[in-house]
């Protein structure tokens, strides 16, 4: 009787297959690649973010995260939560330059607490009230995806996997509509 091998994913080395009666057990996950990069590479990331206070009408931008991986490595957002107190519109572009003004340096956080201690290597930038101290000196691109909430509302920008930005690139998330809002959320990120 022939025997079959497999080469496993994780240890890269050549293994016989298991199985019973004559018939080969298999089974299948679905885990997405944000699962396997965490596990595999400890470079998976959150990134918290909360104004006091932003307005629309001035386009307030919240959060800035930009990739600054030199080693060709993309970052891919996985999602984007976000909750506001009152109604409020918002959006995510992309941007280009450096953030000012009211900025203030953040660390994302390392999703894998288990493994390997590794740092994201990003800018990112939030500020504490948008209306008193703005982030500035960042030009909008593109247009993303926006969304409205209700007055202490939860929405999710969902992504997929399918946002990649390559070295230098950077996305924001701004403030459309509302006054006043306090808005605040997470950005789930990897590289890959």
């Amino acid at each position: 009787m022939a025997q079959l091998t497999y080469n496993n994913d994780k240890t890269l080395n050549n293994q016989p297959v298991q199985g019973s009666d004559g018939r080969l057990n298999v089974s299948s996950r679905a885990d997405g690649r944000g699962y396997y990069n965490s596990r595999d590479e400890s470079e998976s990331y959150i990134l918290l973010f909360n104004d006091a206070s932003a307005t629309g009408s001035t386009n307030d931008v919240i959060v800035h995260l930009q990739n600054k991986k030199t080693d060709g490595k993309h970052m891919v957002i996985r999602s984007i939560g976000i909750n506001s107190t009152s109604a409020s519109g918002w959006d995510v572009v992309t941007v280009t330059g450096t953030a000012g003004g009211g900025a203030v340096a953040a660390t994302p956080v390392n999703l894998n607490q288990a493994g390997v201690a590794k740092t994201a290597a990003v800018t990112a930038n939030t500020v504490v009230s948008s209306n008193s101290s703005p982030i500035t000196s960042i030009v909008t691109v593109d247009e993303i995806d926006h969304i409205t909430l209700g007055a202490n509302g939860h929405e999710e920008f969902r992504f997929q996997d399918q946002l990649r930005l390559g070295q230098d690139q950077a996305i924001a998330i701004r403030c459309k509509t509302g006054t006043d809002v306090l808005g605040f959320g997470v950005i789930f990120f990897y590289f890959e």
